[in-house]
């Protein structure tokens, strides 16, 4: 990309508003969303190219923190200018091969892949929606690489970049349909699958759990389901039957959840009929697996 002239937005919250926080950034910041961990906090950072819709942007990023400060205590953006930024080396910078479980590294599409013991997923960072430098997204591979089944469809909810379907795939799920409310999200989606070679078996599409289970997509259940999402969002998913989307004695892998909000989503879990098999950590974010009854 051409050097350019960047505004740089940044907060620095705790996790679950970090989360909150990436997913406004990502519908302006075209060049992607970064979050890195700053103490005990997440730093959350994006550009915003400066030109005719720089201010239309800002505004649309301050209205929507606005509304989610009723929701979740967030502070306002910090802005800073940053001139000549070759946006492609910074990323080249940034991301390196990362190393994820016993089997897995998420690798990005630039590099050669010189770990011949691990399989490798390649991810574009452009976009930003699970790039696996998060540790909601780690946990999830994690237990994705010891819970999916050989041969078996599965199901992704809140696909962003795509990471876990494609994940998913390379350990041998035969299909995944993965989903996503976000239009930018699918296209990262099928980009990443693309550079993996799996497209022929990841089935996408902007969607929820309504539109699973009516049936517009192959499967409608799946022995496994996954979904790396806030635990608000999770709830909610509960609520609209997420838990009917994982076929008898199948398995619901489940991230985005802080450690102190384990009790309250294994509560909900368990109300819908699930059973918590295993429970991973990372820092202040708890990865678990349940299965059905």
């Amino acid at each position: 990309m051409d050097k350019q002239t960047w505004l740089e937005v940044s907060f620095t919250l705790p996790g679950e508003q970090a989360e909150a926080v990436a997913e406004i950034l990502n519908r302006y910041a075209h060049q992607g969303v970064v979050i890195e961990r700053d103490k005990k906090l997440m730093k959350v950072f994006a550009y915003l190219e400066v030109n005719e819709k720089l201010e239309h942007n800002k505004q649309e990023i301050e209205k929507a923190v606005f509304y989610l400060d009723k929701i979740l205590p967030v502070p306002a953006p910090t802005y800073r200018m940053i001139r000549d930024q070759n946006w492609m080396a910074a990323w080249k910078k940034f991301y390196k091969p990362l190393e994820v479980g016993q089997r897995l590294i998420v690798i990005p599409a630039w590099v050669e892949n010189k770990h011949e013991f691990r399989i490798p997923i390649r991810i574009n960072p452009g976009m930003a929606f699970g790039t696996g430098t998060h540790p909601t997204t780690q946990l999830s591979l994690e237990l994705l690489e010891k819970y999916v089944r050989a041969g078996s469809p599965m199901i992704d909810m809140g696909c962003g970049s795509g990471i876990l379907s494609i994940a998913g795939i390379l350990l041998g799920a035969a299909h995944s349909v993965a989903v996503d409310i976000s239009q930018a999200a699918l296209r990262s989606t099928m980009e990443n699958s693309i550079l993996n070679g799996v497209q022929d078996k990841i089935e996408s599409g902007q969607a929820s759990v309504r539109e699973i289970r009516s049936g517009r997509f192959s499967i409608s259940q799946a022995p496994l389901v996954v979904a790396n999402i806030l635990l608000n969002i999770l709830k909610d998913l509960f609520d609209l039957g997420m838990g009917e989307l994982v076929s008898d004695q199948g398995l619901l892998l489940i991230a985005g959840v802080l450690t102190d909000q384990v009790k309250e989503i294994e509560e909900k879990a368990l109300e819908k009929g699930f059973t918590r098999i295993e429970h991973i950590t990372q820092g202040d974010w708890s990865g678990l697996a349940f299965q059905k009854n």
